[in-house]
């Protein structure tokens, strides 16, 4: 352990604001490099409207660093939160997704307008990228140090920032922040166990789902001697970023009475890994959290290699595979040590973050933009100050692009919040997250 004086953080004071999950365990992993580093680290929950973590998914959260303290707080409070900070608080993370980081970074600019000395601003992310990834790091460009996956990542926000005349010196390859400390793989048991890890909204398609189930099923049929689990992304009452399909976890619950091997577990996992011999997903993180260590992966290839799945980030990986294929043989590793070091896995990430935190901070900090807009990969001054009159702050998510599936949805969300409402879903599930 090194002593006090040696840590390069010491005295230092680091927060995190984070959302959901998945956020919240990548914020307070950067929490944890911190805070072993000599930093006093506080993460904040922002509960979000109908959306507030269980507590199974805040023990994960805490599970990463039992050391950091934990506050709660509800999102419309941000500003009264992040105004204390200014002068207080050396580093401040935004573990939100893109829409809440430009609201954040807005709201950030007009609480700190008045102060010399502000946090240093830091994002990264939770998982890998392989939808809309231009779009998700310029939602973050606003920030002093934009902690990215790959070479690759780096390359096309710089692009992206090159084309409109915007500095990409704030992004950093620090590799999957999930990745930095993953525990080496032991030998497995006599008995291996394989794991299905579900998504929240992959497939799209209920067939497709379905088809998936039936997979499984045939998959464990093939191999008595093995559990073949079933690792739901969340249960029924439980929020994630991304809205999600239940039913794949009830019809493997329901198969499980007939196929003996086969079952459904809600735990963590990096401690599923621990006991597995092989990890099949469409497209989860899991994946790059089971090749780090050493497990046999399987990229599901049945339903194509789309941008739509995601698993066509997975396509040069050497693991993807059709079910077929998986039943004759799981447990052999198939996938490209190569390709998991260009793709995230970076085994000095902690060090290449904290590096990064300690060269911005002592170089000073700009001043953050005034005038109620944004950075230039945001659009225009003139977009950007018409589109906040006009519509909004939301407006300039993501430049408005997606503002038309918000209509589309206003009809189902008026619904949605009736049934809440008059039926007393909202205040009921609300109530058993919280326990």
């Amino acid at each position: 352990m090194a002593a006090a004086a040696d840590k390069r953080l010491a005295g230092r004071t680091v927060a995190a604001v984070a959302c959901f999950d998945s956020f919240g365990k990548m914020a307070m992993t950067l929490l944890a490099a911190c805070r072993r580093q000599g930093a006093d680290t506080t993460l904040h929950l922002l509960e979000i409207n109908n959306r507030a973590l269980s507590r199974r998914q805040r023990l994960e959260i805490r599970r990463t660093d039992p050391r950091t303290r934990i506050e709660k707080h509800r999102w419309n409070e941000f500003r009264q939160l992040t105004r204390a900070m200014a002068g207080n608080v050396d580093v401040l993370v935004l573990g939100l997704d893109g829409r809440r980081s430009r609201d954040a970074l807005l709201m950030l600019a007009a609480e700190w307008k008045e102060t010399s000395r502000r946090p240093l601003l830091v994002s990264a992310y939770p998982g890998i990228l392989f939808r809309f990834a231009l779009e998700g790091m310029l939602d973050r460009s606003g920030v002093d140090l934009l902690c990215l996956n790959s070479n690759q990542d780096l390359e096309l926000y710089q692009q992206g920032c090159r084309a409109l005349g915007q500095d990409s010196s704030n992004a950093v390859v620090t590799g999957l922040p999930i990745l930095w400390r993953v525990p080496q793989h032991q030998p497995p048991p006599d008995r291996p166990s394989i794991v299905f890890f579900e998504q929240p909204s992959i497939p799209v398609h209920p067939l497709q789902r379905h088809f998936l189930c039936q997979e499984l099923k045939h998959l464990a049929e093939a191999w008595p001697e093995h559990p073949v689990i079933f690792k739901p992304r969340t249960s029924s009452i439980e929020s994630t970023l991304h809205r999600r399909h239940g039913e794949m976890a009830g019809m493997i619950d329901r198969m499980s009475e007939t196929v003996p091997n086969l079952e459904l577990s809600f735990k963590p996992a990096t401690r599923l890994l621990r006991h597995c011999g092989c990890a099949i997903t469409v497209s989860s993180t899991a994946a790059l959290e089971a090749m780090a260590m050493g497990v046999s992966t399987r990229i599901v290839g049945d339903l194509g290699v789309t941008e739509t799945l995601g698993n066509h980030f997975f396509a040069a990986s050497g693991a993807v595979a059709e079910f077929a294929s998986i039943r004759s043989d799981p447990f052999s590793v198939t996938h490209d040590p190569l390709w998991l070091q260009q793709q995230g896995f970076q085994a000095d990430g902690a060090d290449r973050f904290v590096n990064a935190l300690l060269e911005r901070l002592a170089h000073g900090l700009p001043a953050l933009p005034r005038g109620g807009t944004g950075p230039a990969s945001w659009g225009s001054r003139s977009w950007q100050r018409y589109a906040v009159s006009e519509g909004g702050r939301r407006m300039l998510s993501s430049g408005g692009a997606r503002s038309s599936q918000r209509k589309r949805h206003q009809t189902r969300n008026l619904l949605r919040r009736l049934r809440d409402g008059l039926v007393g879903f909202g205040w009921l599930s609300k109530l058993l997250r919280e326990r």
